[in-house]
Parts: structure tokens; C-alpha cells; sequence
């Protein structure tokens, strides 16, 4: 008998493109990566939106002494030509989210390709 899907309050690990994606945010360096990586071997996720946002959650791992809330950003082309934006957010040293979004407010077309990321750090 199969278990029942998890609920959208329920955390699971991180799995798939989501953590391919957050894998391709953090080739870049900036301030408090090593501990964003750590934290991120650790996290546990809840999908928060229709686009893939993640909402995150970290058990035991040290701060990350990050200078800004959103440390490292991401973007690349939706499948019309859209930018879609993928942002890791830390607050307090811990990671919180993993938002994604289109320029445009529309519901993402495609599926973000973590190779086709050009990666900006803040």
C-alpha cells in the first residue's frame, strides 16, 4: 500500500532539480558559502509556490556569516524567452527560501535547467 502524498505543511529532503538548482548557486563564491552548504546538505523543503519556490529548513548546522539577505541569485531563460529569477535568501545565517520567479509574474512555461543558470553574487 502506498503512503498518502506528503501535505504542503510537511518539510522533505531536498531532491531533484531543486537541489540541482541550489547545487548551481553554490559553485559560485561569496561570503558564508561553506556554511550555506552545509545547512543545505541538511535542509528539508516544503514547495510554497506554483513556479517551485521552496520554503527551507535546517537542523542542526553552524551560521553562515553572510553579508546580505539574498547572498547569491540566479537566472536564466524560461522556454518564450522570459527571465526567470531563482534567489537563495538567508536570514540570520540560516537559509530560508529558495524563491523563483518570472519577470513577468506569470507562472514559469518550462522547467529551469540548473546548466543554463548565469549565476550572480551579490
Amino acid at each position: 500500500m502506498a503512503s498518502p502524498p506528503p501535505s504542503a505543511d510537511e518539510y522533505e529532503p531536498l531532491s531533484g532539480n531543486a537541489e540541482r538548482i541550489i547545487s548551481a548557486l553554490l559553485t559560485a563564491t561569496f561570503p558564508g558559502r561553506d556554511e550555506v552548504a552545509r545547512q543545505v546538505a541538511v535542509a528539508r523543503a516544503r514547495r510554497i509556490d506554483v513556479d517551485g519556490s521552496l520554503k527551507l529548513s535546517v537542523g542542526e548546522a553552524p551560521p553562515a556569516p553572510v553579508v546580505q539577505r539574498v547572498p547569491v541569485e540566479a537566472e536564466a531563460e524560461d522556454i518564450d524567452g522570459v527571465t526567470v529569477h531563482v534567489l537563495l535568501h538567508v536570514i540570520d545565517g540560516y537559509i530560508d527560501e529558495l524563491e523563483i520567479y518570472r519577470d513577468d509574474s506569470a507562472p514559469l512555461r518550462g522547467t529551469i535547467r540548473p546548466e543554463a543558470l548565469s549565476i550572480i553574487v551579490l
